[in-house]
C-alpha cells in the first residue's frame, strides 16, 4: 500500500518541481496566501515547505519581505556546467561502448523531435526535448551513478535552461552539436563522443554566464 503524503511534502514537491521547471523564475516572489489558495493547501504546510526549500538552497527568505526564488551566482552556474561537461563527456564515451542500434534510432528520433520544436519556437518543449536527450546518453554510459549525479546537478540549473534556449541565435548550433554527438556514438568514436559532448556543454555554459551577467548577473 503507497504511503500517503503529508500536506507539507505536497506543498514542497510541487514548489520545488515549479522552480526546478524554471515554471517560476530566479528572483520571483513566492506568496504564501497565494499558494495556499492555489494548491489548496493552508499556509502552515507551505510555510514548512519554505524552510525545507531554503535550507537546500532552491529559494530565500528576506524578514519583512518575504519568500524569492534564489538566484545561482553566475560563478556557481559555471561550476556546476563545468562538473556537468566532464561527467556528460565521460557518458558520451561510454555509450559509444555499449551502444545498440535501438538505442540509436531513440537518439536520432529525440534529435528530430528537438528540430521541430526549434523550427514552431515552442521553447518549453525543447527543454524537455532537450533534457530527454542528454539524460538519455548518460543512461547508455550503463553507469547509473554517474546518469544520477549528472540529474542531480542538472536540477540545480534547470531554472536557467529556459533562458539558455531563448537567447537568440543559438538553436542552430545546439542543433549542430547534437548531430556531431550523434554521429561520433554511431561511428563509436569514443574520444570524438567525448570531445563533442564536452565542447556542446562548456558552449551552452558559456552564452548563459555571458548573458545573465550582461543581465547584471554577479
Amino acid at each position: 500500500m503507497a504511503t500517503r503524503i503529508t500536506r507539507k511534502e505536497e506543498a514542497y514537491n510541487r514548489l520545488k518541481s515549479a522552480i526546478i521547471s524554471g515554471e517560476v523564475g530566479p528572483g520571483e516572489k513566492l506568496s504564501e496566501n497565494d499558494l495556499s489558495a492555489s494548491m489548496s493547501i493552508s499556509r502552515t504546510p507551505i510555510r514548512e515547505a519554505f524552510r525545507q526549500l531554503q535550507m537546500e538552497g532552491y529559494i530565500t527568505v528576506i524578514s519583512n519581505r518575504g519568500a524569492f526564488v534564489s538566484k545561482l551566482p553566475t560563478d556557481e552556474i559555471e561550476e556546476i556546467y563545468d562538473i556537468i561537461s566532464i561527467l556528460e563527456g565521460y557518458a558520451a564515451e561510454l555509450a559509444t561502448k555499449n551502444l545498440i542500434d535501438s538505442n540509436l534510432d531513440k537518439l536520432k528520433n529525440l534529435q528530430q523531435k528537438l528540430l521541430l520544436c526549434a523550427t514552431e519556437k515552442r521553447y518549453r518543449d525543447y527543454v524537455e526535448k532537450n533534457t530527454e536527450f542528454h539524460r538519455f546518453i548518460t543512461e547508455m554510459s550503463g553507469n547509473l551513478n554517474l546518469a544520477k549525479t549528472v540529474t542531480e546537478l542538472r536540477s540545480r540549473v534547470f531554472r536557467y535552461r529556459f533562458t539558455s534556449v531563448t537567447i537568440p541565435g543559438f538553436l542552430d548550433k545546439y542543433a549542430g552539436d547534437h548531430d556531431r554527438i550523434i554521429e561520433a556514438i554511431r561511428q563509436r568514436d569514443h574520444a570524438r563522443a567525448r570531445k563533442y559532448m564536452t565542447a556542446h556543454v562548456l558552449f551552452v555554459k558559456e552564452v548563459l554566464v555571458s548573458f545573465l551577467r550582461d543581465q547584471g548577473g554577479n
